[in-house]
């Protein structure tokens, strides 16, 4: 993942990361993502975060889906 790039220019990053790097990348999604980007992330919850969506079309391959501005639960 690239964390020093900056991501306030787009509509959606996609994530296929490992789930101890998620907690930074949502940290920067939530500092740099505008009002309704999204932040998808291939088998990993962003733990803390509340998912817009959860998807499951191939077993054991989850995509959960988060739409700034981002909410912990």
């Amino acid at each position: 993942m690239e964390l020093a790039a900056d991501w306030s220019g787009y509509d959606m990053v996609y994530l296929f990361q490992r789930p101890e790097s998620m907690a930074r990348a949502m940290d920067k999604a939530a500092v740099e993502l505008k009002p309704g980007a999204w932040l998808v992330s291939l088998e990993f919850e962003a733990v803390g975060w509340k998912p817009k969506a959860w998807l499951e079309t191939v077993a054991g391959k989850p995509v959960w889906v988060y739409q700034a501005p981002f909410r912990r639960h």
